[in-house]
């Protein structure tokens, strides 16, 4: 049995996301399996050992996002950063919604450098959920 490596081991607030979980899960889904007024969007997948997949309401005008969840597949630091991240996206826009670069999030949550490649499909995983989000209607001039 091998011994665990620091790098293995959580900051306090990596332990308190990972423990907690919040807004952890899929939203509600109607009879035919869908989850009306959600997007949704992914990355990664279980071979590559971490996957991802943010869910977001949005306001009635589709401007902000009202409520975040995700579901996610990896090791403690990827759930701990993508619960985090759920946190910090409700008030959002479309174009602010990635809240920082991931050496950002590897920082503030004192994730190990090795972890990069985990960190990057959260991102892709943000980045998948917001191009589903509705372009803004453009106004026309006549």
């Amino acid at each position: 049995m091998r011994a665990p490596q620091a790098a293995d081991t959580l900051s306090p607030l990596a332990r308190h996301y990972f423990a907690a979980l919040p807004w952890a899960g899929a939203p509600a889904t109607d009879s035919a399996g869908n989850a009306p007024g959600w997007l949704m969007g992914g990355a990664g997948s279980p071979a590559e050992d971490a996957q991802v997949i943010f869910h977001i309401r949005l306001s009635a005008d589709a401007q902000c996002v009202t409520e975040a969840r995700f579901q996610a597949y990896g090791c403690p630091h990827t759930l701990a950063t993508a619960a985090w991240l759920a946190e910090q996206l409700p008030g959002r826009t479309r174009e602010n919604l990635l809240p920082s670069p991931p050496a950002d999030w590897i920082s503030t949550l004192d994730v190990p450098v090795t972890k990069l490649g985990r960190m990057l499909i959260i991102e892709d995983a943000l980045r998948a959920v917001r191009s589903r989000w509705p372009e803004p209607a453009i106004a026309r001039t006549i």
